[in-house]
């Protein structure tokens, strides 16, 4: 899963943050912290809690192993949560470098939320600016976001500075498919199958029965 995009509430009190997250599918789903925990995604529309949520308090605001599973929050655990999460991307690199100088490999990934690797990934970092660096599948994710918008750096939201014509093809080839969903699936080399191995097996089961899922994706456990 990638993220495509964090934003904090201003109100002061209760706090919360909306997350546009890609899933394993390529579809892109708006996930929500708040007392509530909330995500657009059809699992969780039917009232189940889904992995994009866990996704977000896991892997993204780094909550407190006490709280990463719950399905409703005090407005007390919420501060717990956004004290201690990793800042947002645009305005940790507001505080940074601005002479496009590249940054140490110190940080996570701000899409994936996932260490570098540099001896077995490509690392792209903001030349135009912040000098913050990102994975290179991430980038391509988050270019094919934009849908035909000016791709822009993650962080500090300067117009990306590299190959115009690739950032032009592949920021226009997300699509809105047949659930509604923005899906940049073809151009990340993702299956845009749904991973069922989160899923409960019951569940699948009359999915399947229903003719909601594809046997080939019910297999997938």
């Amino acid at each position: 899963m990638f993220v495509i995009d964090r934003t904090r509430s201003t109100l002061p009190s209760p706090p919360s943050e909306t997350l546009s997250i890609a899933g394993t599918t390529g579809n892109i789903y708006t996930v929500t912290i708040a007392h509530v925990p909330s995500c657009t995604c059809p699992h969780a529309l039917k009232g189940a809690q889904c992995k994009h949520i866990l996704y977000a308090l896991v892997r993204v605001l780094k909550a407190p192993p006490t709280l990463q599973y719950q399905l409703a929050f005090l407005t007390s655990e919420l501060d717990t949560i956004f004290d201690s999460a990793p800042p947002l991307p645009a305005a940790d690199a507001s505080a940074a470098y601005s002479d496009g100088k590249r940054k140490p490999l110190d940080d996570d990934c701000p899409i994936c939320c996932c260490p570098f690797e540099p001896e077995s990934e490509e690392i792209v970092f903001c030349r135009a600016a912040c000098g913050n660096n990102i994975h290179g599948a991430c980038f391509a994710q988050w270019a094919a976001s934009k849908k035909g918008s000016a791709v822009t750096c993650p962080f500090c939201r300067t117009p990306w500075q590299g190959d115009e014509k690739t950032l032009k093809q592949v920021s226009k080839s997300g699509r809105v498919n047949a659930e509604g969903y923005v899906n940049v699936a073809g151009q990340l080399g993702l299956s845009g199958r749904r991973d069922y191995s989160t899923y409960h097996s019951h569940w699948v089961a009359r999915q399947r029965r229903a003719g909601l899922v594809d046997d080939a994706d019910g297999d997938e456990y």
